[in-house]
C-alpha cells in the first residue's frame, strides 16, 4: 500500500527507516483471508510490531496476545487490520490521520464480500466504524462487549485494546477478550 496524505508520518517514517534499517516504516496494509466473516480493527501499527514487519499484529505483545488467542479460537484465518495504517508519532494518532485513514479502512470492509463482524479494539477503531456506517455516536457510546447491528449483515463488537498497558493496568485480560472473539465466532455464524 502506498500512501503519502500525511505528511506528518511519511516524515516520521522518514525518521524511523534510517534509525531501524530493516523494519517495514510504511502504512500496513491488512492482512488475511478475503473471505472472512469477521474483521478485527485495531488502532495502529505498533513500532516494533506491524511497523517492523509491514503485517497487523505481529512482532509485539498485542500482536502476540491476538495470535496465540486466535489459533486457541480456531480464528486463524480472519482478516487483520488497523483503523490507522501509519505508526503514528508517540503512537498517538492525530485526529486528521484517523480520518484520512477512513478511506483506507473503508476499502477493506468493502473488499469483503462475506463480512458479518466487526471486532474493534479500543476507542478510535470503534468511532471510525461508527462513521463509516453514518452511526450517531452519542447514542452509540464505546463499551467493551457492546454489539451494534451496523446494517441488516453485519454488526459491531467493541473491545478494549489488548495492549500492554491495558493487560497491565487490568482494564482486559485473556478471558474477556476470549468471550469477544467466541462472541465474534457465534455472531458470524448466524446467518
Amino acid at each position: 500500500m502506498k500512501c503519502n496524505t500525511c505528511k506528518e508520518i511519511v516524515a516520521h517514517h522518514k525518521l524511523l527507516a534510517r534509525k531501524y534499517p530493516l523494519y517495514h516504516c510504511n502504512p500496513v496494509d491488512g492482512s488475511g483471508n478475503l473471505d472472512s466473516k469477521i474483521i478485527l480493527i485495531g488502532l495502529a501499527p505498533g513500532l516494533h510490531g506491524a511497523n517492523k514487519t509491514g503485517v497487523p499484529f505481529t512482532s509485539d505483545y498485542s500482536g502476540e496476545i491476538i495470535r496465540k488467542l486466535l489459533s486457541k479460537l480456531k480464528l486463524g484465518d480472519i482478516f487483520i487490520t488497523n483503523a490507522v495504517k501509519c505508526y503514528p508519532k508517540n503512537n498517538k494518532p492525530s485526529v486528521i490521520a484517523i480520518n484520512n485513514c477512513k478511506v483506507h479502512t473503508k476499502r477493506e470492509l468493502d473488499s469483503l464480500s462475506n463480512l458479518r463482524v466487526i471486532v474493534t479494539l479500543g476507542t478510535i477503531a470503534y468511532y471510525q466504524i461508527l462513521k463509516l456506517y453514518n452511526i450517531e455516536r452519542k447514542h452509540n457510546k464505546f463499551k467493551h462487549g457492546n454489539t451494534i447491528n451496523l446494517n441488516t449483515n453485519i454488526s459491531l463488537i467493541a473491545s478494549y485494546h489488548c495492549s500492554k498497558l491495558n493487560f497491565n493496568t487490568h482494564r482486559i485480560d485473556l478471558m474477556m477478550l476470549e468471550k469477544i472473539f467466541n462472541k465474534a465466532k457465534k455472531t458470524a455464524s448466524h446467518e
